[in-house]
């Protein structure tokens, strides 16, 4: 049992031991910063609170689709170039992770708001200083990956403009897929306006 719990102490260890260190930090709020974000071992922090904005469910609910978004915070999210096992360069920044709901017509097409999975590289997104919220999404009925904005509706707290823009996204499957008439991807796209219901 002794020899156990020490097995189980060095795992844990190990694995606190991987942690790369923060080196410096800047403010997502500075604009004199944004040069800096990318830089090796720096965490880009949200000293302003800009993510709370966004926290939340949405909903748009228009011609037999439903589309909610959830929208949460999570901290110190780590971008790292790693190969061959060495991380060559890396960095923090506080984001947001987007979650939804796609229903069409009655059919649930998509639906990961309350699993406790969570990949950044599907869903996620950054607010800085002067900018709108942008990111990336993954629409998992198409398996394509897509470059968004959020914009805050101009004196309102409960609506937001969610674009997911056309000319900017990633084909996960071959190209021969698709090509079958269908739009490439399902969640709405362009400006649609969304509702906060939670």
């Amino acid at each position: 049992m002794k020899y156990l719990f020490f097995i189980i102490s060095f795992i844990c260890w190990s694995c606190n031991a991987q942690e790369l260190p923060i080196l410096s930090k800047t403010s997502l709020a500075n604009s004199d910063d944004a040069m800096e974000h990318p830089k090796n071992g720096n965490y880009a922090k949200d000293l302003a609170n800009y993510r709370d904005q966004y926290v939340g469910v949405w909903e748009y609910n228009q011609n037999g689709v439903i589309f909610q978004l959830k929208i949460e915070k999570l901290d110190q999210a780590i971008n790292k170039i790693e190969y061959n096992g060495e991380v060559s360069n890396y960095n923090y920044t506080d984001v947001l992770t987007l979650k939804y709901k796609l229903v069409k017509n009655g059919v649930v097409l998509n639906d990961n708001l309350n699993t406790n999975l969570f990949d950044q590289m599907n869903g996620w997104g950054i607010k800085q200083v002067n900018r709108e919220l942008y990111g990336r999404i993954l629409d998992y009925t198409r398996n394509v990956m897509g470059s968004y904005t959020i914009n805050k509706q101009f004196g309102s707290s409960n609506t937001i403009i969610f674009n997911l823009i056309l000319g900017n996204y990633t084909i996960q499957n071959p190209s021969s897929y698709y090509q079958d008439g269908q739009p490439l991807f399902s969640i709405p796209t362009g400006g649609i306006e969304m509702t906060k219901i939670n």
